[in-house]
């Protein structure tokens, strides 16, 4: 296992500046990868597509679309017997659907970090990721500060697969070690 620098990019001018600084500070083209991760939800990291089955904010949210559809059945059962015995299957099945609707809307958040669970990830937003192995002596700080100084967001540290110049067994949905 190698050890790993990392950071996303809003844009790519700062992204290929970080590029150039680490070129100058004597990093070879094998230990630096460039890279896109595409955002969350569209790396399709699971068989029918997505990258998770459920994130960290919909948690609950099967519950509540029950519940709001129980209750808009319910009025839809009042409103129904109230304008005629003809219109009661049609406001049942509207009430329930929208009370569906509402109840998994209300319920759906963005996660944070105290909720994500392996099975329930925090996804970081995507952009472009450069990756930088840092496993010559006296690398990381020079890594680091390079992605640093041009503006990198969630500047992290791992330890993964590095190959042939590249990061192989990088995973958008796992979050690195704040550096």
């Amino acid at each position: 296992m190698s050890r790993i620098v990392a950071g996303r990019f809003d844009r790519s001018v700062d992204a290929d500046a970080a590029l150039d600084m680490l070129k100058r500070d004597g990093f070879s083209r094998s230990e630096v990868d460039a890279f896109y991760v595409g955002p969350p939800g569209q790396n399709a990291r699971t068989p029918i597509g997505g990258d998770v089955y459920s994130d960290a904010g919909a948690r609950g949210a099967g519950r509540s679309g029950a519940i709001g559809a129980a209750i808009g059945f319910a009025i839809g059962l009042i409103i129904g017997s109230l304008i005629g015995m003809h219109a009661v299957l049609l406001a049942c099945g509207l009430g329930a659907l929208v009370g569906a609707f509402a109840g998994v809307m209300t319920s759906l958040h963005g996660g944070t970090r105290r909720e994500a669970t392996p099975e329930h990830p925090l996804e970081t937003r995507g952009g472009r990721m450069i990756a930088v192995c840092i496993d010559r002596p006296g690398t990381e700080a020079l890594a680091v500060a390079a992605l640093r100084a041009n503006n990198a967001r969630d500047v992290g540290r791992t330890e993964g697969e590095w190959r042939d110049g590249s990061w192989r067994d990088f995973d958008p949905r796992t979050p690195l070690a704040t550096v």
